[in-house]
């Protein structure tokens, strides 16, 4: 589990990786950079795409491998990946000033689960959404604060989500239309380990998630809550991870550098870059997002 450091540029804030199998690839973002990062793991090839707002969010739309569906300061729409545009379909019916979308997640049947947030994490002042059909949104969660790390088990029935500063990993028994019921505290990551943030679950049922001022990785029993394995890495600001490659052996991870001074990015010099990690366990199969498609 020794992460290579990947040769791509450093992000302030790296988020939502994802792999994207059409294209063979894997993408990332970087929130306060307007950038949107492709990296070809054959080649180790790294693309950057511009951006002309705050993208938190980038995954793969079934049969199109030129698009991604995207979510941003603004609401969540369509980013063409030659004419480097975004063309927002739906703000969610809420109002977008001070709030961004942050993290989110496809699930099995290409539904598009997102959260928002508050730019300067107000308290309670986010929801998350599931988006369906003809771009429909719905709350599922209200008053959250950093909506972070969806993923789902292998039968697709429970979901797994955090808001970061409860510290808690929260179960959901989730129905395929959508309809959430609190199941459990799944996992409670110490104080003086970090904070949860992004995270994504093998197929041995282990949620790995990044811990947030913790250099690195933990690996938690889905059922027990305890953490049985850690990757560590050289930075602070550990924000995200995901399983990518064609047979989703490998472990991307995001970092970032926001809000780091000059001392601590001496003390921290790789903080911001992307890390990949070859993993044991393979990841659970990921989805393509199934909402049609509508460009300008």
């Amino acid at each position: 589990m020794e992460p290579l450091i990947l040769d791509a540029p450093a992000c302030m804030l790296g988020e939502s990786p994802m792999w994207h199998a059409g294209r063979g690839s894997a993408f990332w973002v970087d929130i306060l950079g307007n950038a949107i990062f492709e990296y070809n793991l054959d080649d180790g090839r790294v693309s950057r795409y511009a951006g002309s707002r705050m993208i938190s969010l980038v995954c793969p739309v079934c049969d199109q491998n030129g698009v991604l569906v995207a979510g941003a300061q603004g609401g969540i729409g369509v980013y063409d990946l030659s004419s480097q545009s975004l063309s927002i379909i739906s703000d969610l019916n809420r109002s977008w000033e001070h709030h961004r979308c942050n993290d989110g997640a496809v699930d099995c049947l290409g539904n598009l689960w997102i959260g928002t947030t508050h730019v300067d994490h107000e308290p309670e002042a986010g929801d998350l959404y599931r988006v369906s059909e003809d771009w429909c949104a719905a709350k599922k969660i209200e008053r959250v604060t950093i909506s972070n790390g969806i993923c789902w088990s292998a039968d697709h029935k429970t979901m797994f989500y955090i808001d970061t500063p409860t510290r808690e990993i929260r179960a959901f028994h989730c129905s395929a239309a959508g309809v959430l019921t609190f199941d459990r505290v799944a996992a409670k990551i110490p104080a003086s380990v970090g904070y949860p943030d992004g995270m994504a679950m093998d197929a041995a049922g282990t949620i790995w998630v990044a811990i947030w001022g913790g250099c690195g990785v933990g690996g938690f029993n889905s059922l027990t809550g305890v953490m049985e394995h850690w990757i560590s890495l050289p930075v602070p600001q550990v924000s995200s991870c995901a399983f990518v490659g064609s047979k989703l052996d490998h472990l991307l991870i995001t970092t970032a550098r926001k809000e780091m001074d000059n001392q601590q990015l001496a003390d921290y010099p790789d903080s911001g870059h992307t890390f990949l990690a070859k993993m044991d366990v393979p990841g659970l199969p990921t989805y393509d997002c199934r909402l049609p498609i509508r460009l300008p």
